[in-house]
């Protein structure tokens, strides 16, 4: 993790994300490439703010959101 507030994904939770939405392994390739990997400690990690927004957009999720961000402290 870095120190802003974004919450950061590796290789397998962003995987199984994206799989559990429906998502195929083309897909799953493209938002990843897509989103581009950042590099922390040595390990692949992608920014789950950006994996979510790009899911978003699939037609078959319709109103609802892939959200695996943190609830923002009150």
């Amino acid at each position: 993790m870095t120190n802003d507030m974004n919450q950061y994904l590796d290789f397998i939770s962003a995987t199984r994300l994206l799989a559990g939405q429906g998502f195929n392994k083309l897909d799953i390739q493209c938002i990843l490439d897509l989103t581009g990997p950042q590099m922390q400690n040595g390990r692949p990690l992608w920014p789950a703010d950006q994996i979510e927004r790009l899911a978003a957009r699939a037609y078959w999720l319709g109103e609802r959101e892939v959200a695996v961000s943190l609830p923002a402290a009150a």
